[in-house]
């Protein structure tokens, strides 16, 4: 059984690079079923990757496809997890700031033993 959906995927992508999400929004289709057919085209060839979208989603890139024979573009490198927590804090606000730094030096601070406590019941060493 054919897909009637295949038809209106090849038309969508001929004219521009298109997301799977993309994709099913315009064959009106669930984004599974939109992959699916993606998967299948682009394992057989009819479909390359032309560029990769900066996703919203965790920051993972997303393949944009287009129809016809060309040359993958090349997937951009995952962000390491130190331009992660700089992002992360570039965004932060200064109370935000503020509570991170406060909870920071709580945890480098060295908890004394009361004096009286160990006399009575001794050294915790």
């Amino acid at each position: 059984m054919k897909s009637v959906q295949r038809p209106r995927l090849i038309k969508a992508i001929m004219d521009k690079p298109l997301t799977a999400m993309e994709v099913s929004k315009v064959i009106h289709c669930h984004v599974r079923h939109a992959r699916a057919i993606l998967r299948e085209l682009y394992k057989n060839g009819n479909v390359f990757i032309q560029e990769w979208h900066p996703a919203e989603y965790q920051g993972i890139p997303t393949a944009a496809y287009r129809y016809g024979i060309g040359a993958d573009a090349a997937k951009p490198k995952p962000m390491t997890s130190t331009q992660r927590v700089q992002k992360m804090r570039e965004k932060e606000d200064v109370e935000k700031k503020a509570f991170r730094l406060a909870r920071e030096r709580q945890l480098k601070r060295k908890i004394k033993r009361d004096p009286l406590t160990a006399a009575f019941f001794g050294s915790a060493e």
